[in-house]
């Protein structure tokens, strides 16, 4: 699903929003939990997962075309862990 079937699918909820407030209500959404992964904070939503960042250390790589070596930097990820609920209604459970 794109951001604009989404967009399509809040609208046929709430037929009173006007596509820029629906599209506006998802932007603010994925800002805040943009900022909230940055400090490095978990962001959960009951029912569905939660979203966190994890650590990757620095490490030596290899660039496959030339096999030069080249060094990464430590860095950190965001990582989706699905809750119950979501994991049996794509399992089609209850």
């Amino acid at each position: 699903m794109t951001k604009s079937e989404l967009v399509n699918s809040i609208k046929q909820s709430f037929p009173d929003l006007s596509d820029a407030d629906c599209l506006m209500c998802i932007n603010t959404l994925i800002d805040f939990m943009g900022d909230h992964l940055s400090l490095g904070n978990k962001f959960e939503v009951r029912g569905f997962g939660t979203f966190c960042t994890k650590a990757r250390q620095a490490r030596t790589v290899r660039n496959p075309k030339t096999g030069e070596q080249i060094q990464r930097k430590a860095s950190a990820y965001p990582c989706f862990r699905p809750g119950k609920m979501l994991k049996d209604r794509v399992n089609n459970i209850a």
